[in-house]
């Protein structure tokens, strides 16, 4: 009888475990879904024809999600036919994963410059079904409710349908490019990859850079103390000395990028036809996720550079040019890439540079909060700002893009950059004032403003 009662209890006992248990899992597998239903996607997708039909619209906003190659020109992903939307903003996933001082807060600007806010309908698209999740998942966390989602090869199928390029986006090489331009060997044609950088000591490239790229000191291709470009015999003995010649395709990058911008001007005006700049600099090529080298590559030289240096001799000018699109403001403006600061005369910007101000009659064509600085003209991962957004921000401070433009900084660095950004887009009678403030302010008889400016 006692045995038949502790069977009875430990068969009861066995019972309420095993429902115990049956209940826990259960609970888990719905936490489970549960879960998996909160991370699953619940943003609209929105069809072509109705994405057509409220382009336009002042409570509807398009929104390009991928890379800034992508929004530039570039054919990536999978689809038929490079380019953005015409009318898209951008708003690259790709701003969301890297680390910048003051994140938050350039990433809200961004949103506020770009009409993308919570009172409207916001399509966001790529190519690849990761990025217009990651920033609609962004958004959400941002009180943004009217979200879609729309798969740009869609639209890129349609030759029917309007995708806006920028005229020489490939002056501006994706990392993608590079990396295919390095394992097809250029289909056979000669090239080069060059990092580029202040100090033969080359400490960024040592760290570690593209495989097969040489280090460039900018020492190579300019000197103090105005620290314009070398004369021209001594820039095709620069070219000459790193295998470079008219036909080789130049790839320039480095961990900061100015430096990349000002080589590549600098062979373009002596004739390279073929000269790229990776656009976001090595940053880009890392997160790509592709090789990178320690080893240090040896130059190579070659005979013959293949052209009279300067064979682009306009894409480069001196004080004499200079002073005369100052004196005739009807056909051309020069343009002061350099701080707010810099311009009005608070501060010169270099430590080698004591005067202040500006010369008479040049116009602010923006820059960054310093001389090492473009924010004016970058995206927060550093790719180049959106074109349209640049040539608005001309407009309004009286730059005509139709004139002559003759850019110029300190000493030609953050101009050459603006420089290559206005190639890209496509604008035609553009050029760098290489001596800059730097040389202008050497001679005192050269007329100076400080202030800002009388509209």
């Amino acid at each position: 009888m006692v045995l038949q009662r502790k069977a009875l209890l430990f068969l009861l006992l066995g019972s309420f475990l095993l429902l115990a248990a049956c209940s826990n899992s259960n609970a888990a597998g719905k936490s489970k879904e549960t879960d998996k239903k909160e991370t699953t996607d619940v943003f609209q997708t929105i069809k072509t024809d109705d994405l057509k039909a409220n382009l336009g619209k002042e409570d509807w906003v398009i929104v390009d999600t991928r890379s800034n190659d992508a929004f530039n020109g570039w054919a990536l992903d999978g689809v038929k036919r490079g380019g953005h939307i015409k009318g898209a903003v951008d708003f690259s996933a790709n701003w969301l994963k890297v680390k910048v001082d003051k994140k938050d807060k350039k990433l809200k600007e961004a949103l506020k410059s770009k009409g993308i806010s919570t009172d409207k309908k916001v399509v966001l698209y790529d190519a690849n079904g990761k990025d217009a999740q990651t920033v609609a998942e962004y958004l959400k966390n941002n009180g943004f409710k009217n979200i879609y989602k729309f798969d740009v090869k869609e639209w890129a199928a349609n030759q029917d349908l309007a995708l806006e390029s920028y005229p020489n986006y490939e002056m501006l090489a994706s990392s993608t490019w590079v990396n295919d331009l390095i394992n097809n060997k250029n289909n056979g044609n000669p090239y080069k990859i060059f990092e580029v950088s202040w100090g033969d000591e080359a400490k960024d490239y040592k760290k570690g850079h593209i495989p097969g790229a040489v280090h460039i000191n900018t020492d190579e291709v300019e000197e103090g103390p105005v620290w314009n470009r070398l004369k021209d015999k001594k820039l095709e003995k620069f070219a000459l000395k790193n295998g470079i010649t008219t036909d080789t395709t130049v790839v320039l990058y480095g961990s900061d990028s100015m430096p990349a911008f000002r080589v590549a001007v600098i062979l373009k005006y002596m004739g390279v036809s073929d000269v790229r700049v990776l656009n976001g600099g090595f940053a880009s090529w890392k997160n790509a996720g592709f090789q990178v080298e320690k080893k240090v590559n040896s130059k190579k030289s070659v005979a013959s550079f293949g052209a009279v240096v300067p064979a682009n001799p306009n894409y480069i000018i001196d004080l004499p040019e200079a002073k005369t699109i100052l004196a005739d403001k009807n056909t051309g403006t020069l343009v002061d890439i350099r701080s707010w600061d810099e311009f009005i005369g608070k501060i010169s910007g270099y430590d080698y540079i004591e005067a202040k101000g500006r010369p008479a009659g040049s116009v602010w064509g923006h820059a960054g909060s310093d001389s090492s600085h473009l924010e004016d003209f970058r995206s927060i991962d550093d790719t180049m700002r959106n074109g349209s957004e640049i040539l608005s921000m001309w407009e309004k401070d009286g730059i005509n893009a139709d004139k002559k433009l003759a850019f110029y900084c300190g000493t030609g660095w953050r101009a050459a950059e603006v420089l290559f950004y206005a190639d890209v887009l496509g604008l035609k009678n553009i050029t760098l004032y290489d001596g800059g403030w730097n040389e202008w302010s050497m001679d005192p008889s050269n007329p100076v403003e400080k202030g800002a400016p009388n509209k």
